[in-house]
């Protein structure tokens, strides 16, 4: 299953009419590229939002690391690695949240890619903080795998950082998710 909910993601995330018609141009087979990328980054917050460690160790290199940044507070960077989260989730200790992001900019150079795009993240339906994430990511294996995050944390921040238009947010989360996002 997790496999299969995987394989739909990323497939959802590289099909373009384009691609399909044969007709593909260096902008589209960019588009595409581009949107490889971001739907690992899709199926990552999918599988957070889900509680999901399988779909997280699938996503994530075996050495990932996260980096808190808290420009708010002047407490140091705090270092974790990726491959806890996904332990606490299987271990019953992890919370599942609904993490939303939007206007991603995209770079990429062969087996690399950068993403930095804002972001807010709610836990049971409570907006915790909003701030800015940036993934690294490389090819392994022919798919995209996240060796790092680093994020900031700003609970001031979501006004400014926030979309008018909601609907600009990805990925698309389940039903019950999403109820977080539209407050």
């Amino acid at each position: 299953m997790r496999g299969a909910f995987l394989f739909s993601v990323l497939a959802l995330a590289i099909s373009t009419p384009a691609a399909a018609s044969g007709d593909a141009s260096p902008l589209d087979a960019a588009h595409a590229a581009d949107e490889e990328v971001l739907g690992a980054i899709d199926a990552f917050f999918l599988a957070l939002a889900a509680g999901d460690a399988d779909a997280l160790d699938e996503l994530i290199s075996t050495e990932a690391l996260s980096v808190r940044l808290t420009p708010e507070t002047d407490a140091p960077p705090r270092y974790g690695r990726l491959a806890d989260l996904a332990a606490s989730f299987r271990e019953g200790r992890g919370t599942p949240v609904v993490e939303p992001y939007w206007s991603p900019t995209v770079l990429r150079r062969g087996p690399l890619a950068a993403v930095w795009t804002p972001y807010e993240v709610s836990v049971d339906g409570r907006l915790v903080h909003c701030g800015i994430d940036l993934f690294t990511l490389s090819r392994q294996a022919g798919a995209w795998k996240i060796d790092s995050i680093s994020y900031t944390a700003e609970p001031s921040a979501c006004d400014e950082l926030r979309p008018e238009d909601r609907s600009l947010m990805r990925p698309m989360f389940p039903t019950e998710s999403a109820k977080e996002i539209s407050q």
